[in-house]
């Protein structure tokens, strides 16, 4: 076998790379997108442009309203063609060749799994390619299956139908088709139904985001739905923005960041793709989304150009996943591992978006990190039993999600998966645990191989953590004799370095996938927003033997180790909102509100979030306690109502009002 030839020219990043991003002016960049012309700024080593969406609309409809609004199929239909969705990885970028290694190559991180297994619990069928033919009327694979679990609900969405549950694993809503968000949003994000999705769970302001791809033809969109609740069932704000004109918008990547005050994005990675056919590079893209979550028509997207070689490919966006925002000040994280010959590493990049003033933002590429990152080999293929065809294991990117916490007294963490090869061309998933507190310093916490050297190849890995620090992975599992089925492990804080612990079955497949060579080109494991304790990881197997014949599972575990929430508590008692006093503030100028004394007398208070009657008044970052605002100019006195809702730990809510005045001039 050969190491990946994925290699990294990594000096053409540099090291610690501080950029000035973007010279392009606010007008210049909206005369451009009304053009629909490209106009790429270089600042350093990376280029940016700044974007607007193409359609924004905000509807009161529902899901079964929305559904209603759908062309529907008839019984007797028939059925479209199956097809596969076309693999873009292969870049056509010539990289140099790697070395061979030793046939007798071992992982050095692999090892024995401790005695302990986690405690499995709920494990639920998800979204089906049976599901595709009765819900669209075809099939077609890889599922790329996504989910994440709410306050209330669990959602899975895959190629190319969703569905959520409650979190006893009893089905909800569903299955629908995964272009039933926009509904009677006109345009192609209504019309398409292309697939790639992304679920997040924004715990931070208890709503729901879901985005997927629009791409049947030029221009090539990505569509974003945001709930107005912790409801997925809607009502929504839904966004279609074109990223990048004349690109495909090829494997859309999405990571909640916040730091609670100025740093507030929807950040994600996309592979651009020219016409749809040659590739163009990996862009990393910041949306403003203290202005999506305000229902704003017009905001703001920043768009960097990572690199135009796909080195390394799989750009990850990191995620708060659960737990408290990131520090105030801090930055949106993008993290990869580089399979770069002698030399493996991680490599990460800071964005600091002002979406006001996109000239101010900032992109540094800090320098590969290899200190503490033994070296690993790429793995190839992964077989099934007969008559199954080998399948892809993405070797050459990095998993999703690049999940971040902070932890109090320690600061930023971060966890990575990506799959290796173990010993004898077989599959296992690296993972590593990031000490992210100093960005100009990041250091590996810990890091290991998942692989028992049984011959079994484990593969697609999702990796986050718990409120302990915790770590639990959920993957796919398969060989010559094994049926693709799903599996899952982790680590607790207190098990020896480099350790996991032995694997739990979530379940067992029963067939294996004959003729397409394609899985799932990614999974998701999320951490419970209530307990702060139990994953759930969404993942793909087989049940019956075929060509188009995948399914995939929605399951939790956790450790014992981590106490959430009693499971008998006592009536909770709902919070206490105050939104301040009443006040005044000078036109064009900035000012804070002030929610600080909400309080909650038998738990805590989880989530805030303002919202402003008027597009007079700006709120910067509406999911602070103290968020910043901005006045406009008026020229006549003019009151404006903010309305705070507060959310407490079992999630109860109250409001609160407080009305800014703003003056045209001193009073």
């Amino acid at each position: 076998m050969q190491k990946s030839n994925y290699r990294s020219k990594f000096a053409a990043f540099g090291a610690g790379v501080a950029l000035l991003a973007s010279a392009v002016g606010q007008a210049v960049a909206e005369e451009a997108t009304a053009a629909g012309a490209p106009v790429w700024q270089k600042a350093g080593a990376f280029e940016m442009m700044v974007r607007k969406p193409v359609q924004f609309d905000h509807t009161g409809e529902r899901m079964d309203a929305l559904i209603a609004k759908m062309p529907q199929r008839a019984a007797n239909a028939t059925p479209a063609a199956s097809r596969v969705i076309p693999n873009k990885f292969n870049t056509g970028v010539p990289l140099a060749p790697q070395p061979p290694l030793a046939s007798d190559f071992v992982d050095p991180m692999m090892s024995e799994p401790t005695p302990l297994t986690p405690t499995a619990g709920i494990s639920v069928a998800g979204p089906s390619s049976d599901d595709n033919a009765a819900v669209i009327g075809g099939r077609i694979a890889p599922p790329d299956i996504s989910g994440d679990v709410g306050r209330e609900f669990v959602v899975a969405y895959a190629n190319l139908v969703w569905s959520y549950y409650d979190k006893q694993g009893n089905l909800v809503g569903g299955p629908f088709p995964g272009n039933s968000f926009w509904a009677g949003f006109g345009g192609r994000c209504e019309t398409d139904n292309s697939g790639d999705p992304i679920t997040i769970y924004d715990h931070l302001a208890d709503r729901w985001v879901v985005s997927q791809f629009a791409v049947s033809q030029a221009p090539f969109l990505q569509c974003f739905a945001i709930s107005d609740t912790n409801d997925p069932a809607g009502p929504y704000t839904r966004y279609a923005y074109e990223i990048v004109p004349n690109d495909f918008n090829d494997y859309p990547k999405i990571g909640l960041w916040s730091d609670g005050a100025e740093q507030s994005a929807y950040h994600a990675t996309f592979r651009q793709f020219t016409n749809g056919q040659s590739f163009a590079g990996i862009d990393a893209v910041a949306f403003d989304r203290d202005a999506m979550l305000a229902g704003d028509p017009n905001p703001t997207a920043l768009v960097v150009r990572i690199n135009t070689n796909a080195v390394p490919d799989g750009i990850q966006p990191a995620h708060i996943d659960g737990g408290e925002t990131a520090p105030e000040g801090s930055c949106g994280l993008y993290g990869a591992a580089l399979n770069n010959g002698d030399n493996d590493g991680y490599l990460f990049w800071e964005f600091c978006a002002d979406f006001e003033n996109p000239t101010n933002s900032t992109f540094d590429a800090k320098p590969l990190l290899t200190e503490g990152v033994p070296p690993w080999a790429s793995s190839g293929q992964v077989p099934q039993p007969a008559p199954g065809d080998a399948l892809d294991d993405l070797d050459f990117f990095t998993m999703y999600r690049f999940s971040t916490r902070f932890f109090p007294g320690e600061g930023m963490k971060g966890v990575m998966a990506h799959t290796v090869e173990t010993g004898n061309t077989t599959a296992g998933m690296r993972w590593a645990t990031f000490d992210l507190a100093d960005t100009n310093a990041i250091s590996v916490d810990d890091t290991g191989t998942l692989g028992q050297n049984d011959g079994i190849h484990r593969w697609m890995g999702a990796a986050t953590f718990d409120q302990m620090g915790n770590i639990g992975i959920g993957y796919t599992a398969s060989s010559e004799s094994l049926f693709p089925s799903v599996r899952f492990t982790g680590r607790e804080t207190t098990d020896p370095a480099g350790t996991l612990q032995a694997e739990g079955v979530c379940v067992d497949g029963t067939g294996v996938q004959t003729g397409v060579s394609r899985w799932g080109d990614y999974s998701t494991t999320a951490v419970d927003p209530v307990d702060q304790c139990t994953f759930w990881t969404f993942q793909e197997y087989v049940e019956l033997t075929g060509t188009f014949q995948w399914s995939t599972r929605v399951c939790s575990f956790s450790f014992d180790s981590c106490t959430g929430d009693d499971p008998t508590p006592p009536e909770n008692e709902a919070p206490v909102a105050n939104a301040g006093q009443d006040f005044f503030i000078l036109r064009q100028t900035r000012g804070n509100l002030d929610g600080r004394a909400s309080s909650d007398a038998d738990g805590s208070i989880v989530s805030y979030n303002w919202v402003s009657s008027s597009n007079r008044l700006r709120i910067r970052n509406p999911d602070s306690a103290s968020p910043r605002i901005r006045a406009r100019n008026v020229r006549r006195e003019t009151p404006v109502t903010v309305t705070l809702t507060v959310t407490d730990d079992q999630g109860a809510t109250s409001q609160d009002i407080v009305i800014v005045t703003i003056l045209p001039e001193n009073k």
